[in-house]
């Protein structure tokens, strides 16, 4: 259904009230966003795009698409509706829909250090600067896994950075890793492969020794992970003839009293 789409782009109109236009609180982009889930609601009533769909689209990053819809909906413009595969945390459909009635002002709170609309460059720049993504409140907000996460790189960092890592707030890595999972889009067993990639990989390891660091480099690390550089070590015989011209010789005992000769010159000089 999405590749008919994409050759058959939606004739209905985008429309965008004005309190999703003048809002401060999400990015230009999630505005244009919003125009087209509104005009692909047309249709059934809600929209059912995937994030690969929009990300092809408007030839940006499925990162980036996840951050705006979770923009517009944590400011009360859309709801998300996620069904899963049975017997799985696999998602199967996802329903967004348009709130038709704007929230209360007081409700419409911009979430703590949010960059207000910085544009993204279509077809230029698919990488996700997510220092712009700063923490949505101060309190911290994770699950047993983000901690877990944030563990293991911690573990992993330990050792080449004791000082440093002593005195990591491993509350503020699990908030990161809860960002980089629901915010971000990142998988918990993509990022678990990328630790673990890390851990092995003498440039990165020394680079990303903060999960904020590690969110603003994802993309780039799935890119370096791929490249598959692997150097391994070869073992060579060596010929007979070498082992044999190395062979140790014995000193004679006129080169011994020679050796002796010398040595005692020099302690006299």
């Amino acid at each position: 259904m999405e590749d008919e789409m994409m050759t058959t782009q939606p004739t209905y109109f985008a429309i965008i009230p004005a309190h999703v236009r003048y809002a401060k609180t999400i990015s230009a982009n999630a505005k244009l966003l919003y125009g087209e889930i509104s005009a692909l609601c047309h249709q059934q009533g809600y929209c059912w795009a995937s994030n690969d769909y929009f990300a092809r689209l408007y030839d940006v990053s499925k990162t980036s698409i996840s951050k705006w819809i979770n923009q517009l909906k944590e400011q009360g413009f859309v709801t998300v509706e996620l069904q899963y595969k049975k017997n799985s945390k696999e998602i199967d459909k996802r329903h967004i829909r348009i709130v038709e009635e704007p929230m209360k002002q007081k409700e419409l709170t911009p979430p703590t250090n949010v960059i207000a609309p910085i544009e993204e460059k279509f077809k230029e720049n698919k990488t996700v600067n997510t220092k712009k993504n700063k923490t949505m409140n101060k309190k911290h907000q994770y699950k047993e896994e983000h901690m877990r996460l944030a563990k293991m790189l911690h573990m992993n960092l330990s050792k080449d950075f004791p000082k440093e890592m002593s005195k990591v707030n491993i509350n503020d890595w699990a908030s990161e890793m809860y960002l980089l999972n629901r915010q971000d889009g990142v998988k918990i067993e993509d990022i678990n492969h990328m630790i673990d990639w890390l851990k092995n990989n003498d440039f990165w390891s020394r680079h990303i020794r903060h999960p904020k660091k590690l969110r603003e480099k994802f993309e780039r690390l799935v890119v370096e992970s791929k490249k598959g550089k692997t150097t391994t070590s070869k073992t060579e015989t060596l010929p007979d003839w070498f082992s044999q011209s190395i062979k140790e010789t014995p000193a004679s005992e006129e080169d011994m009293f020679d050796i002796k000769q010398k040595i005692l010159a020099f302690q006299m000089s």
